[in-house]
């Protein structure tokens, strides 16, 4: 049988394509509630802020329910696969800072923007790390949640060989 060939989506990046100061942008998306609830059956993250809608009317600070900080990184991360960046090249998420500014709330809309903050080849294997700074925006420009996000993508050389 032959040997199966390495997907690289059409879109992907390898570490050579990234330029530092780079910035990219995805489309919106709205968070529901049943965004929430399927985070919370999901996780296990029962909080009465999340799923107890009259407990969190009473008690919350924001009017209600709304969704788990982490639901809103799980959505950008989607956005970011979206992009199609790391499609066969996007090895693996090996760090993640977060910092909560505001809350993203049910209905709102957001986005990630991401900016190229470092790029570093390893010195033997064919990879390295691309050091994201990451703002999930909600509406028109409020920031939500901020921070780092580095990944190791491939280099054009893991694909030498391939055909």
């Amino acid at each position: 049988m032959p040997e199966a060939k390495r997907f690289i989506g059409p879109s992907a990046r390898f570490l050579e394509d990234f330029t530092v100061g780079e910035r990219l942008v995805t489309q919106g998306r709205t968070v529901t509630q049943a965004d929430g609830l399927f985070w919370a059956m999901y996780s296990g993250d029962m909080n009465p802020m999340h799923v107890d809608y009259d407990f969190a009317a009473k008690h919350g600070l924001f009017g209600g329910a709304f969704p788990p900080g982490l639901a809103s990184i799980g959505i950008a991360s989607g956005l970011m696969e979206r992009l199609g960046l790391s499609a066969g090249t996007g090895l693996a998420i090996i760090e993640q800072t977060i910092r909560y500014k505001t809350p993203v709330l049910f209905g709102d809309t957001i986005r990630l923007e991401l900016v190229v903050s470092e790029i570093r080849p390893h010195a033997v294997k064919p990879q390295g790390k691309v050091t994201f700074d990451y703002q999930i925006i909600k509406g028109d420009d409020e920031v939500a949640i901020e921070g780092e996000w580095r990944w190791l993508f491939a280099s054009r050389a893991v694909t030498e060989g391939d055909g």
